[in-house]
């Protein structure tokens, strides 16, 4: 069975505006585009918690691996386990959702304020970057559904083996569609690190172009 072991792809974050309470309208993007980077922290401290479980699990896995037919107790027993840090993951996966929601919300403040822009560069550049980071949850969307549904399947696994009487050809057929549901993953979590690095990338260019002194952490 494949694990994931996913790099991440983070948003930067920038210094050198502070918020007023008359701020121009470039000076109101870059609020809420360091918002929205800032609403992201609770995904990424998800993601180090879904990495440890993940490997947790997949030393479980290993170990109930090398376990022989004999030893059905410990196989039940550690597959219980297993069980257990999947529905951990589900959980840190839910508030990692619920990260990344709240940081959509944010950015889509955006879409009333482009068009208030000073030069038609920076109006450019900001449909271009709000562009991306559609793209990018919509990336998201895909990755978590992915992710979601390759949980239930290690579940599945997890529980045939608890069973008595599988057979080895359905243990087989089982770990073949995880492997499969993580290949979705992968595909998912490489378009969002693609997104990710447009929109850093992007959010630079926006900032020089309306004239905005800062600079990425």
């Amino acid at each position: 069975m494949r694990k994931l072991g996913l790099g991440i792809l983070l948003m930067g974050s920038a210094v050198g505006l502070t918020a007023c309470n008359n701020a121009s309208p470039e000076e109101q993007v870059y609020n809420h585009l360091e918002e929205t980077v800032s609403l992201e922290s609770g995904y990424v401290e998800q993601q180090e918690s879904l990495a440890d479980l993940e490997k947790k699990e997949q030393n479980l896995y290993n170990e109930i691996l090398q376990l022989g037919t004999d030893e059905l107790d410990q196989i039940k027993s550690k597959s219980q386990e297993a069980i257990d840090l999947i529905g951990q993951r589900k959980d840190a996966l839910a508030k990692e959702k619920e990260s990344l929601d709240e940081a959509e919300a944010e950015f889509k403040e955006l879409d009333s304020i482009i068009d208030e822009l000073e030069s038609d560069d920076a109006k450019q550049k900001a449909q271009t970057l709000y562009d991306t980071m559609e793209a990018r949850y919509s990336a998201y969307d895909k990755l978590h559904e992915a992710y979601t549904k390759a949980l239930d399947e290690d579940n599945t696994l997890y529980d045939m083996f608890q069973q008595d009487d599988i057979t080895q050809d359905e243990l087989t057929s089982q770990i073949e569609k995880i492997n499969a549901g993580y290949e979705e993953i992968k595909t998912a979590n490489e378009e969002f690190n693609t997104q990710t690095e447009a929109f850093n990338e992007q959010k630079q260019q926006f900032y020089e172009s309306a004239g905005l002194n800062v600079e990425n952490e």
